[in-house]
């Protein structure tokens, strides 16, 4: 039976900060500035340092995703002959390029160039090279490590800070972010020390609230709706280092404090549930609907994923210390997970299985295995592709999350 349901309602401040974005955007359009493509887990900072115009495909698809137009964009990459088993964000992409009428304005620029990085996604250097190649422009990879527990010890959930850390492979990264450096610089002109520290320091006060926020979510009772908490991965992703960010930040903190203080909660909380998996983001009420039955999400682990410990007083290593999440680890390493998990106190966990992102998906069920033997919770696995609303019906969905829920009375 459903309960009254009570978000955070900051909404608001994430539609300013997104308008500042795109204000950014247009005005250095508008000065003639170099336009970039970027992928997920690359340094953000240095799209204020060297005030290029950025676009996001994943972030742009995921917004075409929450506004209906993603299907359409998806079938006509489909019928321009790519495979209905790749990524939802490529497929979503391509359909822009090929059927712009079909998709959701503001349409992302043209780039002038295109920067990849592999810290999760393997993918993203395949995506990469296609549009570098239809648009016959430069590209640069970041080739972040892959951690093993021959490489890293003892990473930090949230802020990804560890107790060690190879230096070959750290010292590796760094010379590859030196490079992405080199390469912005003569596309955008040379880097000015200064900025880049003020970037930089920005960055480290806007990791740090991010980080307050994901720990104050798993206060009792859960204050926020995961339909508002899975924005933070624009800002933790893509936008980390601007002004607009540190400012929402600061202000989404302010809120969720005082409403731990209140000791005032999202809904009647029943059940505390861990989640994991990319963000559905053509059915957030997924979220909303679970919430509203009194099982809440102290932890969503692919937000948590997205955030890291940045440190000015040492740039270069904090832009390595993205890759040192769960998912871009060998499978043992999920001592940090089960840490998080505990210590919010969850009963259950609901992970979300992606026929597009096979990285994502390998790991789900690894994940509940551990859950269910070091702290003995159970999982609910659904299959839901981040921009296809096709393979997750609803009522499919809320049947399934009905039973779950019972089992777990």
């Amino acid at each position: 039976m459903e309960n009254s349901w009570n978000p955070l309602g900051y909404k608001n401040l994430y539609r300013e900060l997104f308008k500042k974005h795109l204000d950014r955007q247009n005005e250095l359009l508008k000065k003639n500035r170099p336009v970039g493509w970027f992928f997920s887990f690359h340094p953000s900072e240095l799209i204020y340092i060297f005030d290029v115009v950025p676009a996001f495909p994943e972030q742009y698809s995921a917004y075409c995703a929450a506004r209906g137009s993603s299907v359409d964009l998806i079938d006509t990459s489909i019928s321009s002959g790519y495979g209905h088993f790749l990524c939802d964000y490529f497929k979503t992409t391509i359909g822009m390029i090929e059927a712009p009428e079909k998709a959701t304005p503001p349409l992302m620029p043209k780039p002038d160039f295109i920067i990849s990085s592999r810290a999760l996604c393997v993918a993203h250097h395949e995506m990469a090279e296609v549009f570098s190649r239809y648009y016959g422009i430069p590209k640069y990879t970041v080739n972040y490590p892959y951690w093993t527990t021959d490489s890293l010890k003892n990473p930090d959930e949230l802020t990804k800070e560890a107790e060690w850390a190879e230096e070959v492979y750290v010292e590796y990264t760094i010379e590859r972010l030196r490079g992405l450096v080199d390469f912005l610089s003569k596309i955008a002109g040379e880097v000015d020390e200064d900025r880049f520290m003020e970037v930089f320091r920005k960055s480290e006060k806007t990791s740090e609230l991010l980080i307050k926020i994901l720990n104050l979510m798993m206060s009792k009772p859960t204050p926020g709706s995961q339909r508002e908490i899975s924005d933070l991965v624009f800002i933790a992703f893509f936008v980390l280092g601007s002004d607009y960010a540190l400012e929402f930040c600061e202000n989404a903190y302010e809120i969720i404090k005082e409403r731990v203080k209140r000791k005032e909660g999202v809904s009647e909380e029943k059940y505390r549930l861990l989640t994991f998996g990319i963000v559905p983001w053509h059915s957030l009420k997924i979220y909303q609907y679970c919430e509203s039955m009194g099982a809440n999400f102290p932890v969503n682990l692919y937000v948590n994923a997205s955030v890291h410990k940045a440190d000015s007083s040492n740039p270069y290593l904090s832009m390595v210390r993205r890759s040192m999440h769960f998912t871009n680890s060998s499978y043992e390493m999920l001592d940090g997970v089960v840490k998080t998990a505990k210590k919010a106190e969850i009963d259950g966990a609901l992970l979300l299985e992606n026929t597009g992102c096979r990285i994502t998906s390998m790991i789900i069920r690894p994940l509940a295995e551990r859950l269910n033997e070091d702290l003995g919770v159970q999982s609910l696995i659904l299959e839901a592709p981040q921009c296809d609303p096709r393979v997750m019906p609803m009522e499919r969905a809320k049947t399934q999350i009905d039973a779950f829920l019972e089992s777990l009375s």
